[in-house]
């Protein structure tokens, strides 16, 4: 990921030889390999992480008229809303089992709070607020559902810090209980 992001990223970006279709095209494919990259690579470590692209987007106005740049910008915008989506789906917790006790619970709201804490820091990073201007100006269909699921993360994380903050009073007692003969 980071040979990626660091050298070959750049490298196309940055490449003037190429004919614009086949530049555009290219760079719309990289970004798409880059978003899944990013997202398997920290999934594997427990984490959601959005792949932010980097494109020159400057003017809103201006690049909100270039389709090939809108049409990028919505796939990133779609693989987003679906990782999203995945993680607001997840709080079905039934993976814990019927037995697995009040310490795994806690496991699972300090798991889920981290990760609706970073997924809410993301979607403030400017990259993201510049896609959204974009798709903002360009009047994409896609950003009314992506909007909503931001909306329904920032309540999500709050709760999850609320589940966390009043199952972590208990788990003093429970570890007690655990290691009680």
């Amino acid at each position: 990921l980071k040979i990626m992001s660091g050298v070959y990223v750049p490298a196309v970006l940055n490449n003037r030889t190429w004919p614009d279709s086949v530049k555009k095209d290219f760079i719309g494919q990289m970004h798409k390999f880059m978003a899944f990259l990013t997202e398997l690579t920290f999934q594997a470590k427990g984490n959601t992480v959005l792949y932010i692209p980097t494109e020159e987007i400057g003017d809103p106005a201006v690049a909100c008229k270039e389709k090939d740049l809108v049409q990028r910008l919505e796939s990133t915008l779609i693989h987003w809303t679906r990782q999203i989506k995945e993680v607001v789906n997840h709080q079905d917790n039934s993976e814990l089992g019927e037995d697995a006790g009040p310490l795994a619970e806690i496991d699972f709201w300090r798991s889920r709070s981290i990760d609706l804490s970073g997924i809410r820091s993301q979607l403030d990073h400017q990259g993201v607020a510049a896609i959204v201007s974009v798709l903002e100006q360009a009047k994409s269909s896609y950003l009314d559902p992506f909007l909503s699921l931001s909306n329904l993360i920032q309540r999500e994380a709050v709760s999850a810090e609320d589940n966390l903050r009043f199952l972590s009073s208990l788990e003093v007692p429970c570890q007690k209980l655990t290691t009680a003969e």
